[in-house]
């Protein structure tokens, strides 16, 4: 049979492992926004140096299967050009979730508030925790299309193994797919956990504006990777602990935080712990944010230290 022949027809088996391939990532779009200047640096971040471009691949394994679905065909000079992604892709997304699993090891959910704010700033700024899963969203991304035009091939070169390498990719697929589902729900309850803090050290915690920064930027790129990843990630956040969606809801903001912190005793002073609505706080919930507060100068309003601003 001729390289360039008209493929064959896919049966069951090969239809639906190609229609997981293509459904296993919903969207890459905030995955390459995100990860775009930085993939080299995440690369050589996890002993993963060389071997091209992560937005490159992708392009390049979307054009031909662009290529494959609008004509049916898969040329071997088109395969020949992304036949060598396999492993690197591979290799990569392999590395990644390593990388990932490490740096949530180091979120120490006991340690004391300092140190877990230093550990937060260390994961978000220094070890990239969240374009690092944005990165992996875009390498599985490629690997499932490079998984299509290999099936492709052995479709049309080798028919004869279709059906062992469809249910040998088929597995993998699976496995690929729980592992990140797994990093993703890890980095939920990781950082949902910092909001179990004591209101005094929450308060003080969140009046810093680098740290808000770094909640907010994590709290995009998890909330973009449980996007990408589908009915997936879908099923698994219906499983999960409800207080790990509340308490990342509550993190970035200190008034609603106090409150959930506080619990049944602001629920005791009937409500006048903190305030609710556009009105801000009550008594109690003032005197919690003038922990956070800057000193002033005896007789004056001028601050004698300021929450930094990075």
């Amino acid at each position: 049979m001729a390289d360039d022949a008209h493929i064959e027809e896919p049966g069951p088996a090969d239809e639906a492992v190609a229609r997981a391939l293509r459904d296993a990532i919903v969207s890459v779009e905030a995955a390459v926004a995100r990860v775009h200047e930085f993939s080299a640096e995440i690369f050589e971040l996890v002993g993963a140096p060389g071997g091209g471009d992560a937005v490159d691949h992708h392009n390049a394994l979307t054009r031909v299967a662009g290529l494959l679905d609008a004509t049916g065909q898969l040329r071997a000079t088109d395969w020949e050009s992304v036949r060598g992604l396999g492993d690197v892709l591979a290799d990569r997304a392999g590395r990644l979730r390593a990388h990932t699993g490490e740096v949530l090891d180091g979120l120490a959910a006991d340690a004391p508030a300092q140190d877990r704010v230093a550990c937060l700033q260390q994961a978000v700024e220094t070890d990239r925790l969240g374009e690092t899963l944005q990165l992996l969203v875009l390498v599985e991304d490629s690997l499932n299309l490079w998984q299509r035009l290999r099936l492709a091939r052995i479709r049309t070169t080798e028919p004869d193994r279709l059906e062992h390498e469809c249910a040998a990719i088929g597995t993998t697929l699976a496995g690929r797919v729980e592992r990140d589902v797994g990093l993703l729900l890890r980095a939920r309850a990781r950082l949902a956990s910092y909001a179990a803090l004591k209101p005094f050290e929450l308060v003080r915690w969140l009046s810093t504006a680098r740290v808000k920064k770094d909640i907010a930027r994590l709290r995009a790129d998890l909330d973009d990777v449980a996007a990408a990843l589908g009915s997936a990630a879908e099923r698994a956040l219906e499983a999960e602990d409800p207080s790990v969606a509340e308490n990342l809801a509550e993190l970035g903001n200190p008034v609603r935080a106090v409150s959930g912190a506080l619990g049944d005793s602001a629920r005791t002073l009937g409500g006048r712990a903190v305030g609710a609505g556009s009105t801000g706080v009550g008594k109690l919930g003032r005197g919690l944010h003038r922990v956070a507060e800057p000193r002033r100068r005896p007789g004056g309003d001028v601050p004698l230290t300021t929450a930094p601003d990075a």
